[in-house]
């Protein structure tokens, strides 16, 4: 080993991104180095019979110039804008309403409306004599929304899709992912159904073609070295050596690393106590979808559902084909089923397929002989959790990685709750970062 190189670790589209600007920007000779088989990270898409499933459900959305002019750049043609129909399923009371549930109590019965509406004014009041101090996500809920709203849903569908208790998790990841309407704007869809929607999906994106992967391989045609199936084993970082698990070592100087900081401990032997405790206490979720071929078209005209009852295993599931009809075979429809999981709340592999089904029956989504194929797929991890010691353990770590000239980026190197264009954006940053000079 005698030539060193810089290096990006994952191709993911914080990776990649990363990689493009540092290309773009006076620095050609950054590797890319991943182990699957193709670039995209968690922005995959699987063929499965002619129906395309993403690795999880995807849509994009931002309110970033740069990254809209970005992503516009690379698919080009190949975009699809589309309004949000995004739904909640009440079983209790056999319907629907919109998303979200805060700004659409609209049809649902007169006395829960009623009891929302009391309490929120109860939380308004509340606030304004004792100011808006909550410490942790269910006292953010009951405080914004009042009593009502949190616990009539929202409250029960955070339980589903974290696996831990709200009141274990902080807040500070809220931004864009839960709409916050005013109360005037929760009132008018109390009262009305004729309101427009809320919040940044409202409006979103989507490929015509080849399902949510498109972005990740536009993004790395722009590349010019990404090389795939090579999977980092291990980091030695006072020798500055990456191994790879087919035998290989290379030297490196400067390092993007956007794989879960968990994986850490098992990349770097030799981890201060500190780090290594704080990366023990990185808390995630897994999600096992459940994808579905449906042999008959148009099952369903929406293209999300939210479910927060206990009764069905699944906190979500979306219709690939309304996201884009080139997701399914002509005639056909397809569904893809979220469930979440961790250390808190263990799947039930062999039970899941069939409950999932049931489930589907049950709300009247789907019947069993209307089903063309059942295929599954597991992320983990998927998401992050934000429990109250999450940004304590992201500092330690990340701080740590900076004194030895390691830059983190994206969702699972920089520990966030990163969208798509999140993690580009955290790519770009990164990379800014080492062409000014500035530490890791």
């Amino acid at each position: 080993m005698s030539e060193r190189y810089d290096v990006v670790v994952g191709a993911g589209l914080a990776g990649l991104t990363a990689a493009h600007t540092l290309q773009h920007g006076g620095e050609p000779d950054w590797i890319v180095l991943e182990k699957e088989a193709e670039p995209g990270g968690h922005a995959r898409t699987v063929d499965v019979g002619g129906y395309l499933f993403d690795f999880g459900p995807h849509i994009l959305f931002t309110n970033d110039a740069e990254m809209e002019a970005l992503i516009r750049d690379l698919l080009g043609d190949n975009m699809r804008a589309q309004a949000r129909q995004a739904f909640i399923y009440h079983a209790e009371h056999g319907l629907y309403t919109r998303f979200p549930f805060q700004a659409h109590l609209h049809g649902l019965p007169v006395e829960l409306v009623h009891d929302c509406l009391v309490r929120l004014v109860e939380a308004v009041e509340a606030r304004a004599r004792n100011g808006f101090a909550p410490g942790n996500y269910e006292e953010w809920m009951r405080a914004m929304f009042g009593d009502g709203i949190a616990e009539r849903l929202m409250i029960p569908y955070a339980r589903k899709i974290w696996t831990v208790e709200p009141s274990e998790m902080d807040f500070n990841w809220i931004g864009r992912r839960v709409p916050t309407p005013d109360v005037a704007r929760i009132l008018a869809g109390a009262l009305t159904d004729d309101v427009a929607q809320v919040g940044a999906t409202s409006n979103f994106w989507y490929p015509w073609e080849g399902g949510i992967a498109s972005l990740g391989r536009a993004l790395a045609e722009r590349v010019s070295r990404v090389e795939l199936g090579r999977e980092v084993a291990a980091i030695d970082v006072r020798r500055r050596v990456l191994r790879l698990s087919d035998g290989d070592e290379l030297e490196f100087d400067r390092l993007v690393f956007t794989l879960p900081l968990c994986f850490l401990p098992r990349l770097i032997d030799e981890l201060p106590t500190e780090v290594a405790d704080a990366c023990a206490g990185l808390a995630y979720q897994g999600i096992f979808n459940v994808n579905i071929g449906v042999g008959r078209p148009a099952a369903s005209d929406k293209h999300w559902v939210y479910f927060y009852e206990d009764e069905f295993p699944f906190h979500r599931l979306s219709f690939p084909g309304n996201f884009s009809p080139r997701n399914v075979p002509d005639g056909k429809s397809s569904i893809s089923t979220e469930v979440a999981y961790s250390r808190h709340r263990p799947l039930d592999r062999e039970t899941m397929l069939e409950r999932t089904i049931v489930s589907l029956q049950t709300a009247g989504i789907l019947d069993r002989d209307e089903i063309e194929l059942v295929h599954a797929e597991e992320i983990l991890p998927a998401y992050v959790i934000y429990d109250l010691a999450h940004g304590r353990n992201v500092a330690t770590i990340r701080e740590w990685l900076a004194e030895q000239r390691i830059w983190t980026a994206g969702r699972f190197g920089e520990w966030q709750y990163f969208n798509m264009d999140h993690s580009m954006k955290s790519g770009r940053t990164a990379a800014e970062a080492i062409i000014s000079g500035d530490s890791g």
